[in-house]
């Protein structure tokens, strides 16, 4: 099954401000995870909270196909967020991801698009049942429909019926997202010892 993908590349962050922009080795954030998932998608959006942002954006991603477009919610949450970038895509599935992920593979995200049926709601990458990302996944557009912008995306994932599961069976990289100053020196440390 076709999936499009969405990029909140618009949350609000108290430690680091625009995170989508910020420079690891001299690349913004962002640029990471679209040269990864446009290998992928045809349809990505990326989903901004202003015009600033936006304008930023565009700069940026000139050579890629993405939309941007504004969520123009008054809430910062990530549902908010993909609930506006859902309107906008042409498939019933939607890979997740946030913009501060700079080390998500390519086969990772396929794995989680191989698993998509008819009748599966979601499909994660977890370690317990109680710890999850809810980032890197892909979800059926449907079910959003009923959840407040309010609510978070793990209590999205824990009353959602038909989802699937892969276990992650150690701690990994991919996942790690950059959400202070420290993140940010771990992961030019990381990126040195990837190469």
């Amino acid at each position: 099954m076709k999936a499009s993908c969405i990029i909140l590349a618009g949350g609000k962050s108290s430690r680091l401000k625009s995170k989508a922009f910020i420079l690891l080795n001299k690349k913004p954030l962002i640029i990471y995870v679209l040269d990864t998932v446009k290998k992928l998608f045809s349809d990505i959006i990326i989903v901004v909270k202003n015009k600033k942002q936006k304008k930023n954006l565009e700069r940026i991603v000139k050579m890629c196909t993405a939309k941007i477009i504004e969520d123009k919610n008054e809430i910062f949450s990530p549902i908010a967020g993909i609930k506006e970038g859902i309107k906008h895509v042409k498939n019933d599935y939607v890979f997740v991801i946030a913009c501060d992920m700079p080390f998500i593979k390519e086969k990772t995200i396929r794995e989680l698009l191989s698993r998509i049926s008819s009748n599966v709601d979601c499909v994660f990458y977890a370690w317990s049942t109680k710890k999850f990302e809810p980032l890197c996944a892909v979800y059926k557009k449907d079910v959003f429909s009923s959840f407040n912008p309010k609510e978070g995306l793990h209590n999205l994932i824990r009353k959602t019926d038909n989802k699937i599961l892969i276990p992650v069976a150690k701690e990994t990289k991919e996942f790690f997202n950059i959400n202070t100053k420290k993140d940010l020196l771990l992961a030019r440390k990381l990126l040195g010892n990837i190469r």
